[in-house]
């Protein structure tokens, strides 16, 4: 989470910008209550969409792919 949100803040954007979230848990069952309880104190109200699936990672234990909005922006 930490690494998306440098990402995000790179481009002038933070965590109410997502739209959509895929998340790969290595051990979902033993991560899944841990995981989701950082998520929900970083990623605010109005949630994105978000599907968490187990999947093999090798050695990482989180794997996760986003996608954020842009705003348009007007000129005045």
């Amino acid at each position: 989470m930490k690494n998306l949100s440098a990402v995000l803040n790179a481009h002038g954007l933070d965590f109410s910008h997502g739209v959509k979230a895929t998340v790969h848990l290595h051990h979902p069952g033993r991560d899944f209550a841990g995981f989701n309880a950082t998520y929900e104190k970083l990623v605010q109200s109005l949630f994105p969409a978000r599907t968490t699936v187990g999947s093999f990672l090798g050695d990482f234990l989180v794997s996760i792919d986003a996608v954020a909005a842009i705003p348009e922006r007007t000129s005045c």
